[in-house]
């Protein structure tokens, strides 16, 4: 039987190369995110193993609907969002609440939501996609930093208490990715002033994420240099790095 993947954020990014590396081998796939458009390019691209559902996923009612149309697949990859920057007081309270749905609530609930289908079955995975924004404040980024911080921490959980009924969660947590998420921020300024060597491309994050979801791992962060660096990502030291890299110079 052909093994079904529902990848929500799935038009574009991470999510479609996920998508892209998961079709190539056999799999049926079906994609959430907000434009038609653009998921209607995507399943061209892929091929007829591909189902496509155009639902605002910063809405609890928009989740509601694509877990109401889409039965729970044998993976899920739990990738959606953006990225806001905003000082404190900045966001209003709607854009504040939906982007704490997009990046945390709604991916509770589609995990509530096929967990324990999974857990029935003895079998599953669950992939999701946060942040290296989870290891290290973020001061201008701070709901996006919590928001991140709080899905990760649900996620881990989660994944030790599915694992003894064969059911993995990992949680992810890529640093910068070559993707539309900084530019449809307006934070042009990030690809001319962080380092190459601080970015990766989509396929590297999804080959090192699927691996470690395949080993069953509870959490993987892509890429050598943010591995090698992480014990130093709280530290004063890099919150003042960040800060000189990630500041809008005139």
């Amino acid at each position: 039987m052909t093994q079904h993947a529902l990848i929500t954020g799935g038009s574009s990014g991470i999510g479609l190369a996920y998508a892209h590396h998961l079709s190539l081998q056999g799999w049926r796939v079906s994609l959430a995110a907000q434009s038609t458009e653009k998921l209607e390019v995507a399943r061209k691209w892929l091929g007829p193993n591909t189902a496509t559902y155009a639902v605002n996923l910063a809405s609890s009612s928009g989740v509601a609907r694509l877990m109401e149309s889409v039965p729970v697949p044998d993976v899920l990859i739990a990738n959606a969002g953006i990225t806001r920057a905003g000082s404190v007081g900045t966001l209003s309270q709607g854009e504040s609440a939906d982007l704490q749905y997009l990046l945390c609530g709604g991916v509770i609930d589609l995990v509530q939501w096929a967990g324990p289908v999974m857990k029935a079955r003895g079998s599953g995975r669950i992939v999701i996609i946060s942040s290296v924004a989870a290891e290290t404040p973020m001061p201008n980024s701070s709901i996006y930093a919590a928001a991140k911080t709080g899905v990760s921490a649900f996620g881990r959980s989660i994944h030790r208490e599915l694992k003894p009924h064969g059911v993995s969660v990992t949680v992810a947590l890529p640093g910068y990715v070559r993707t539309e998420i900084h530019a449809r921020a307006g934070l042009h300024h990030l690809a001319r002033q962080v380092p190459r060597w601080m970015w990766l491309d989509p396929q590297t994050v999804v080959k090192e994420t699927e691996r470690a979801s395949l080993a069953g791992k509870e959490m993987i962060i892509p890429g050598r240099v943010y591995r090698m660096t992480r014990p130093f990502l709280g530290s004063r030291l890099a919150d003042v790095l960040w800060r000189q890299l990630t500041r809008r110079k005139r």
